[in-house]
């Protein structure tokens, strides 16, 4: 039976989690019997016909076990998968039906798509309610496949034709060693915790590149992949990599010598260009290696840093980082800070591990201990430039970069959450987004599962990337908006720019406090027109626009004017 919009409707994840813990429970009990199983082939050692006789049944029940046991892996990966799309499908619903109504349409049981009776008579409405028709056709054609698949691949399960897809070379009975390309966070998440500990280990020192940039997986294995990654390590093959810093390092050598032998013509530039993007490059790396050294974080008694994701983009020539100041997957409270245009590792990532550190000890004014927080730095897309001369200020108005970026951010988001929920852990997760980075932020909020994010904030915001608040896949109580009064014209600019609306004027978010008059570097400009000079204040010290984001990371309520005049006596103000 073909799905229908109305079935899409009654959708819900969570019985597909309550299957999923209960294959997760059958295949650990299937393991374990296999893995005794075995140590009990193993054990025989002596000969004659009962103990061949012996060998053989045990060998029959081993082969039965593992088949059992394939087949259930199989349907636990199908039905997280199955999970997984069916939160993306929730968040597209909730999108167009949010939509429908800003449009003055209606969307009925069939699918069909028409103008309100309140509606004005026009050709524009018309044409809203066409395009909200196709957009409603695609989600229930998506929603028809996620349901053909899952179908398919029980059936395949059913009939004894699922295989792990490791043939002779299986390393780990039912699952996987490898992950797939196309696997969700949840799937992910799924497998890593289905392996056994010494092939996790494998991956991780000898396969890191296979797995470091998995979204789903535990903060430490990823921390650890991505260090030999970084450091280099002796890969499954038998091969040293040497590792990005090293080969950046040998890279700035070359082009600095091809920069020096150019020949004082047109071709000169091409060896500066290299030269720079080398010398950016390795700069980016030595930031983060710098930013994550444990000896170094201890020194200064700061909480151990886990670098979750670095990479490279090559048509950008950027590169990106996402580094933890604590673990997430062990944090009562987890918030990830998403900055906006001129970002870049070498210059920033020092910067906004600082503020999420100052942040993570201001938690403890809403009650909280600090060492249960975990604060993420995601610098894991590429941001718009902001200077003239390489085209930043063109690059500023494109919605192009936080199209691309925000279903990245927000499957890093839909990791964090199979992770915790692979292995029990629950945690209140903050989304915190700045400038740019609360367009590309808001924008990822429309396509994450329901129950990713508990609570979005927009700072400093051009635009939220939603034209209602209920676009947002996030508990509409739990949405604010932090705007400083004066000095950030950033505030709204991109509204008429496809960036979305202006979040202060979206109705039904909370107001946060714009008063971050308490930074040193606070900037009156009452009489002048455009400015930036506060567009950072945010984040400086003492401000209580940063207390209202610490206490909305630690689960709590704005500040008070009460609340916030004991602050500042505490601090002899």
């Amino acid at each position: 039976m073909a799905i229908t919009w109305a079935n899409i409707l009654e959708w819900q994840t969570g019985p597909l989690d309550e299957i999923a813990q209960t294959l997760f429970e059958a295949s650990q009990g299937l393991r374990e019997a296999y893995e005794m199983g075995q140590d009990d082939l193993n054990a025989i050692q002596s000969e004659g016909e009962a103990v061949t006789a012996m060998r053989a049944t045990t060998i029959s029940n081993l082969a039965s076990l593992e088949r059992a046991l394939t087949n259930v892996n199989g349907a636990l990966m199908a039905v997280e998968g199955a999970r997984d799309g069916v939160g993306h499908i929730l968040a597209q619903v909730n999108d167009v039906v949010a939509d429908a109504t800003t449009m003055q349409c209606e969307i009925k049981a069939d699918g069909s798509v028409h103008p309100m009776a309140s509606a004005p008579k026009t050709d524009l409405v018309l044409i809203d309610a066409s395009a909200l028709a196709i957009r409603v056709k695609k989600i229930v054609e998506y929603a028809d496949q996620v349901d053909t698949d899952l179908y398919h691949a029980l059936a395949d399960i059913n009939n004894d034709r699922y295989t792990d897809g490791d043939g002779a070379n299986n390393e780990v009975a039912g699952v996987p060693d490898l992950p797939q390309p196309n696997w969700s966070p949840s799937q992910n998440a799924a497998w890593w915790k289905s392996l056994t500990y010494e092939q996790q280990q494998f991956l991780i020192d000898r396969r890191p590149d296979d797995i470091r940039h998995l979204d789903g997986l535990p903060a430490v294995a990823r921390d650890k992949a991505n260090h030999h990654a970084l450091h280099g390590y002796l890969h499954a093959d038998g091969k040293y990599r040497q590792g990005a810093l090293k080969d950046a390092e040998e890279e700035a050598i070359e082009a600095q010598k091809e920069f020096d032998k150019a020949p004082l013509d047109g071709k000169r530039h091409l060896a500066k260009e290299r030269l720079d993007r080398a010398t950016e490059a390795l700069e980016d790396l030595i930031a983060i290696d710098t930013q994550t050294d444990d000896m170094t974080r201890r020194r200064k008694g700061l909480p151990p840093a886990y670098l979750l994701d670095f990479d490279y983009d090559k048509k950008y020539q950027r590169t990106t980082a996402i580094v933890s100041s604590g673990n997430p997957d062990t944090a009562t409270r987890v918030s990830t800070l998403v900055p906006g245009i001129g970002t870049n590792v070498r210059g920033d990532l020092g910067y906004y591990m600082e503020f999420n550190e100052r942040l993570r000890k201001q938690t403890a004014h809403a009650g909280i201990d600090p060492n249960s927080v975990a604060t993420i730095s995601y610098l894991g897309y590429v941001a718009p430039k902001n200077s003239i001369p390489d085209g930043g200020i063109i690059q500023a108005a494109d919605i192009g970069y936080a199209n691309r970026a925000a279903p990245k951010l927000a499957q890093f988001e839909e990791g964090l959450r199979a992770s915790a929920n692979a292995n029990g852990h629950a945690f209140i997760n903050t989304l915190l987004t700045h400038s740019y980075g609360s367009t590309t932020g808001g924008k990822s909020a429309t396509i994450m599962a329901p129950g990713t994010v508990d609570r979005l904030i927009l700072a400093g915001s051009p635009g939220g990337g939603v034209q209602s608040i209920d676009e947002y896949s996030v508990p509409k109580e739990h949405i604010y908006v932090s705007a400083v009064p004066e000095g950030d014209s950033v505030e709204g600019l991109g509204a008429v720019i496809e960036y979305g609306k202006d979040p202060r004027k979206l109705e039904g978010i909370t107001h946060l406090s714009g008063d971050a008059t308490d930074s040193a570097e606070y900037t009156p400009y009452p009489n002048r027109i455009f400015s930036t000079a506060n567009h950072m204040s945010y984040f400086h010290e003492g401000t209580r626009t940063s207390q209202d984001f610490a206490n909305i990371v630690a689960g709590g309520n704005p500040t008070t004017d009460e609340e916030w005049a004991a602050i500042q006596k505490e601090r002899g103000k």
